[in-house]
């Protein structure tokens, strides 16, 4: 396929770019910042929709004719900028994106949602655990708020739109290898990560999971929880949640150090199963 990826030089973006075109995609890297690792980027703001259709529409003679967007572009996580201005890039870029695919024809875009819809920081205990899709959505900050009403507003684009396939991914806290090194701190006081049930994922199985998605035939709107397939805390989950949400049912099945986020939806729609632990991120010495 002929993938436009916004967001390409972002830490996910650029981890997506290699994976897809090692599984034999052709991809072109839209942002606002120069590539760091090698590939051209075409300078792209997202918020811009005169800017978004005709990058969309086609950049030279090879790059043109997208079968499917990627779209990572935008603020990257609570704190990195002002409540509203996170909220108008998130928002505007996500809905300009969507509407310039949906006129182009462009049928299908996978795009970066959250795990803070979920409620993080769980101020108020999840309603059950692990977390699956079925949790409500319950958004405590202007960036998680620009994540829920960019799968409204998938919801809305496919409905218009009955060809389009939209697909929501709700990322974990993406860990990129240099990441790893706050590993040691957080298992030192697991407390410091309850915040988002100690969940994770490595940059590879995320980009994977685009990847899957992107791959995948169906149509309509779908939100996927991707998450690693263990906790970073390195502790087993139902001592972390009797200790910290006590109050919260745990399902029947829950063992070992296993993820309180679930990725099982994931896996039935698109395969995914992430592979990659912060122990072998980390080495075996932090494994024990």
């Amino acid at each position: 396929m002929k993938i436009a990826v916004t967001g390409s030089s972002g830490k996910l973006g650029r981890v997506a770019m290699r994976v897809l075109k090692a599984a034999g995609h052709r991809a072109t890297g839209f942002d606002l910042s120069a590539s760091t690792y090698g590939d051209p980027t075409v300078r792209l703001d997202c918020s811009d929709f005169g800017a978004v259709i005709g990058a969309l529409s086609g950049v030279d003679a090879v790059a043109r004719g997208f079968d499917a967007v990627l779209h990572l572009a935008g603020v990257p996580m609570p704190g990195a900028t002002a409540d509203e201005e996170a909220f108008r890039i998130n928002t505007l870029s996500t809905y300009n994106v969507f509407s310039a695919a949906a006129r182009l024809g462009i049928d299908k875009v996978v795009w970066a949602s959250s795990e803070t819809i979920l409620g993080l920081p769980f101020a108020e205990p999840p309603e059950f655990a692990p977390i699956t899709e079925a949790h409500p959505l319950k958004p405590n900050w202007s960036y998680a708020l620009s994540k829920l009403l960019g799968e409204d507003m998938a919801a809305q684009f496919v409905r218009w739109h009955p060809a389009m396939a939209i697909t929501s991914l709700r990322f974990s806290n993406v860990y990129a290898p240099e990441d790893y090194a706050a590993i040691p701190a957080i298992q030192a006081d697991p407390a410091t990560r309850k915040w988002n049930l100690w969940g994770y994922v490595d940059a590879d199985d995320a980009a994977d999971a685009c990847r899957l998605a992107l791959e995948a035939t169906h149509t309509g709107h779908r939100a996927l929880i991707i998450a690693a397939a263990d906790n970073v805390a390195g502790q087993d989950s139902r001592a972390l949640m009797a200790e910290h949400f006590p109050t919260v049912p745990l399902a029947d099945d829950l063992s070992g150090e296993a993820s309180l986020l679930s990725s099982a939806a994931a896996r039935e729609a698109i395969g995914h199963a992430p592979s990659r632990s912060w122990r072998t991120r980390c080495g075996a010495a932090q494994a024990t």
